[in-house]
């Protein structure tokens, strides 16, 4: 059996629900993934040149170099501008990476002005 050092998880509504860390509960998520696209991207929004996505990962991608205790890293969102290194900011909840998406949105507006 294959085992992963990070967990898989899908969304109920905007909670995380933990399905598990081996291949089995790999396959489920991205079934999970592949059936509600509208749930993996949060948003997207295209300012100029700029391209701003908020997604929810579908796994922990902090746990390689994280504490046991901190919570799971399961939303990310990335900013990219043209001839520009893109920004990435990794949330816990659902709340949190809307906030950021939001941020990083006002941000590319008033590089627009």
């Amino acid at each position: 059996m294959i085992i992963f050092p990070f967990g898989f998880y899908i969304l109920d509504g905007q909670f995380p629900i933990y399905v598990g860390n081996d291949l089995e509960a790999q396959n489920i998520v991205r079934a999970w993934m592949e059936a509600n696209p509208e749930k993996v991207r949060l948003r997207f929004d295209r300012l100029g040149c700029t391209q701003i996505l908020t997604k929810f990962l579908g796994w922990n991608t902090g746990s390689r170099a994280s504490r046991m205790d901190q919570e799971p890293l399961l939303f990310e969102t990335i900013m990219d501008r043209d001839g520009e290194i893109p920004v990435r900011r990794l949330y816990s909840d659902y709340e949190a990476a809307l906030a950021g998406h939001a941020e990083l949105v006002d941000i590319a507006k008033s590089r627009l002005h």
